[in-house]
Parts: structure tokens; sequence; C-alpha cells
């Protein structure tokens, strides 16, 4: 976009207003603010005026604080309680050192009815390289009273250590790349790391790019708070009914629960089936006999059972299915301990005062590299069976997924 023809035409730059839902009362609980300008009869985004880094700094400056002027004057207007979401260019703000205008600004939005708590500023994690400057400028920031969002965090290119220690108040997280066409293991770590990572430093997810039903799924399933995308409503001039969406919104996500419930229903069903015939073997006996009784009544779900002790010793061999569906006694694991895994002890412990089985998370076998899942029951308060559940299994019933 040339930039001259920008500048040549500023009073044609306006606002759009992007909504941003919550999942607490699928309602609109603010708006991004999106720079457009009138081209030739129709609105035409500014986005790559502003990702443009031969643009000159001042340039961008001058067309976001008429940006900035104008949103807040029609916020105003709707004599609403909804938040802005601004979109700063941290470049531009070190470049001109104007983080004291654009203060200044808000402190007089402030005195004409825009508060600071309504104020989110968003910055992109492109910027964050060099911390020393941006870490001082989020905290002045922060103690004014705005919120800040770490924007366009990538699934592909997310590096948590580029903003652990900017606390910020939202994480903002791109779904546009996550498709129902691509593997969904190719992200869920990533989304599950960041949805850790928000609970430890006190952030708001906020997903945006949902452009489909699928990332809205995963966007509720990873703990989004905060929803944005033109599947839920695209950027418009004018704001919009705070529930004008909620009827489609809380129809997907009550799908999503039944769905969710459903799944957790038949695999409470699949832990009491095992336990059931765990018991059925008058439990306990010497380890490695019972393991060997266990292959038979285990022979379709599981591929490897092992025994420990609630230290996390190992003490009987795993027993191994092989190839061609017989079982193995491997002594190789006998005496290891597996205390180091920072699920193990939680669990132990659960399993030792509730006196009940548990079934893990999915995750990546250190050995075959597949996903699989672990079903674990306390035999008496020493020791524990671990079932690992085999892949083919997990893969022919998805509500093991």
């Amino acid at each position: 976009m040339d930039p001259i023809e920008v500048m040549d035409h500023i009073d044609d730059v306006r606002p759009y207003f992007q909504p941003v839902f919550n999942t607490e009362e699928y309602r609109v609980i603010g708006y991004e603010v999106l720079a457009r300008m009138k081209v030739d009869g129709r609105d035409v985004s500014l986005a790559p005026f502003f990702l443009d880094p031969e643009i000159p700094s001042e340039y961008k400056w001058e067309v976001d604080q008429k940006i900035h002027d104008l949103a807040v004057k029609e916020m105003l207007s709707w004599g609403s309680d909804e938040k802005l979401f601004f979109n700063l260019d941290l470049q531009t703000l070190l470049d001109l050192d104007c983080v004291e205008e654009l203060m200044e600004a808000f402190q007089r939005y402030e005195k004409k009815g825009l508060s600071p708590e309504r104020v989110v500023f968003e910055f992109r994690v492109a910027g964050f390289e060099d911390q020393s400057d941006v870490t001082h400028m989020f905290l002045y920031m922060k103690a004014t009273g705005f919120r800040i969002s770490i924007d366009d965090i990538k699934l592909d290119d997310t590096n948590l250590d580029h903003f652990s220690k900017l606390e910020p108040t939202y994480l903002k997280i791109d779904l546009s790349d996550l498709r129902s066409g691509k593997d969904p293991n190719m992200y869920r770590d990533i989304l599950n790391a960041l949805a850790l990572f928000s609970r430890k430093i006190g952030a708001t997810l906020h997903f945006t790019g949902i452009q489909e039903k699928y990332q809205l799924l995963n966007a509720w399933k990873y703990g989004g708070r905060y929803l944005q995308g033109f599947y839920l409503k695209m950027p418009m001039p004018e704001r919009v009914e705070p529930l004008d969406v909620k009827p489609v919104l809380q129809s997907h996500i009550h799908s999503f629960i039944v769905a969710r419930q459903g799944k957790l229903s038949k695999q409470i069903a699949f832990m009491k089936e095992i336990e059931q015939k765990l018991k059925k073997k008058g439990l306990p006996k010497q380890h490695d006999q019972l393991l060997r009784e266990l292959t038979g009544i285990m022979d379709n779900i599981s591929f490897r059972m092992y025994i420990s002790d609630d230290l996390g010793n190992q003490v009987s061999a795993n027993w191994m299915k092989t190839t061609t569906n017989s079982w193995i006694a491997d002594e190789s694991a006998r005496g290891k301990n597996w205390s180091w895994r920072t699920y193990f002890l939680d669990h132990i412990m659960q399993m030792k005062y509730r006196n009940v089985g548990m079934l893990s998370d999915k995750y990546r076998d250190i050995k075959t590299n597949e996903f699989i899942r672990t079903y674990s029951y306390p035999l008496d308060e020493e020791y524990y069976l671990f079932i690992d559940i085999d892949p083919s299994y997990l893969f022919e019933h998805d509500w093991l997924h």
C-alpha cells in the first residue's frame, strides 16, 4: 500500500470494530479496533500499511492517533461499557519515544468517559526480541490501569521465552493455521502448553482467527475465555447487539459440552470395566504372576503392563505384547524409578487416598513414539498397577482421544 496515498487521504481513514465474545455469557465484551480506508468506494484494510517495516514510524503513528480518536468518539456515543482492543506497533512507540504522548491521549479519553480498565493495548509477538524497554513500558501501562495483550501468537512459532516475564493480561492466539483438514496432534501440545502457561501467569486466553467450527471447538477445548473471528462476526463500522450471536454460539458450545460429556462417560465406563476385571482376579498376588494372568484379560486393550511401588520404583518386569500378539517379560525395566515423570507421584497419591483407578491424558510414548494412554490402579497402599493402552485400541475408540 502506497504510504503517501494513505497520508494524502488520511481523512478517509476510519475505524472498524470486530466483536470479541466471551464463553461465559456468549456476549460481546469488547471490540478490536481495525483501521480501514475508503478506496474507490469501498473500505480497505490498512493492515499492510502497519505491517510494512519500510513505512516511516511517523506515518503509522499519525494514522494510529486518527483511528484512536475516531474509535473512542464512536464508542462513547454508544453509551456502553465494552472494552476496546487497540493494536499498537511496538517499534513505532520505541522509535518515536511516544509512550507518554499515548498515555496523555488516553487520559483525555478517560475524562470523557473511557476508563483505563476498558482499554486493551495489543502488541504483536514479533517485537519482543529485546525486552528491556518493553518490560518497563508494560509495567507503566499496567500501573496506570490499562490492560496488555500479547497478540499474533502463532501455533507454529510460539516461544514462551519472548514474553514469560511480561505478565500480560491476555494472550491472543491465532487459530487461522488450525483447520479441520490438518492433523490436530501437530498443535495439541502447543495449545496445552499455552493453556498451562496462561494459568501460571494469570493471563486470559483470547483466541482469534476463528473461521470455522473446528477452530471454535479447539478454542473452547483449550480454555479460551475470549473468542474472535469471521466465523462469529465480521469487522463492522458500527456496534452490534451484545447478544446478537448468543443463540448460535451457545448452541455450538452446548454441542461441545454434550460431546465431551459423552466421551467422559464412556471413559468412566471403560475404567469401571477394567476395575471389575481386576477385582475378579482376587488381587493382589505375586507381581509377575499377576501380570502373567492379566495378559489374557487385557490382550485386546494393552500392549504393556508393569507394577511399581508408591515411591516410583518398578517392582515387576515389563510385560510386553509382541508383534505376534504373544506376551513376554522384559526384565530391563525392573528396578527403574519413574518419579521423575511430572504426573507420576500426583497420580500415586490420588490413587492412594481415593482408592480408585486413573486414566492418564493422551501422551507420546518414549519408546514407541506413538500416542497412548495409561490406566493405573492401586493394588494396595504400597503397589500400583500400570496398564498402557495399545495405540490401535485408542485409534479404534475415538472416545479415548
